[in-house]
């Protein structure tokens, strides 16, 4: 992507309108066009990958996300640097001795709302890679779709939270642990699977149903992490269990996992003939 050509002082503003700034005055655009390139560097490996970087180009609906998304981080990337001040048309530079930057708490207030919606256009970002062919066995599809709770979005629907990065931050944090505590319940070796479906996009009915019942353990996890001190709700992950034992044809790599094995091995009976009987 050619970032002089698409990103603009108009289409930077269009993004950004809290640095708009009079037609002739481009100097916010001017001190951030370094930030551009090294938000577009950033996104390519963290996020798209250098693989498919040519889909951001290809893809219509990757190439409109995208463009705002440099625009977003490339600004809150530097501002802090900038010596904003508020004006009637929004954060400009500072340019006079008699003017002050503008206050802490308004930096980042605009940074913390910025940020929400990086997040959003990130999100927006996975859904349309999770259908590029390939994209979903990148370590950048791994390490975007870590586990079940992946969408920013899941705080506020399954949890019933607001939405800020500190809290999603803390959610991500319960996610990982409430994965583990999963794993232990549907196997390592179904929820490696689980996963990569979801990258790739190919969830079939079986798995929805896991993935939703394990989304409501997931989100009960994190809304009631620090009231419970990180005790997982037993109810919701027999619930799981339930639906794995009662439809195993539906769950074929869970019923040929060790787990499997383990929760079905026969146990030992005694026999008469038995020295020493056993009691389990």
């Amino acid at each position: 992507m050619d970032l002089k050509t698409e990103i603009t002082k108009t289409v930077f503003e269009t993004y950004v309108p809290a640095a708009k700034m009079p037609e002739r005055n481009t100097s916010v655009f001017e001190r951030l066009e370094a930030s551009f390139q090294t938000a577009y560097f950033m996104m390519v490996r963290n996020l798209v990958s250098p693989e498919f970087e040519t889909a951001i180009d290809n893809n219509a609906n990757l190439k409109s996300l995208a463009i705002p998304l440099v625009c977003i981080d490339g600004f809150v990337r530097t501002c802090r640097t900038l010596d904003l001040v508020l004006t009637a048309t929004g954060f400009g530079i500072v340019s006079t001795e008699s003017t002050a930057p503008a206050s802490k708490s308004r930096v980042d207030a605009l940074i913390e709302e910025l940020s929400i919606q990086e997040l959003d256009l990130i999100d927006e970002m996975i859904q349309e890679l999770i259908k590029v062919d390939g994209w979903g066995q990148t370590e950048q599809a791994k390490n975007n779709i870590p586990t079940f709770f992946y969408r920013p979005q899941q705080l506020k629907t399954l949890c019933g939270k607001v939405l800020t990065t500190q809290a999603w931050q803390f959610a991500k944090g319960c996610a990982v642990t409430a994965s583990a505590l999963l794993c232990n319940e549907i196997s390592n070796e179904y929820m490696d699977e689980l996963l990569e479906k979801l990258r790739t996009g190919s969830t079939n009915n079986a798995d929805i149903i896991i993935i939703d019942k394990s989304l409501r353990f997931m989100a009960d996890f994190i809304s009631n992490y620090e009231q419970t001190k990180g005790c997982p709700n037993e109810a919701m992950l027999r619930q799981i269990v339930h639906q794995l034992e009662s439809y195993r044809d539906s769950y074929p790599t869970y019923c040929s996992s060790k787990l499997y094995a383990s929760r079905h091995a026969e146990r030992y009976k005694n026999k008469k003939e038995d020295p020493t009987f056993f009691f389990m």
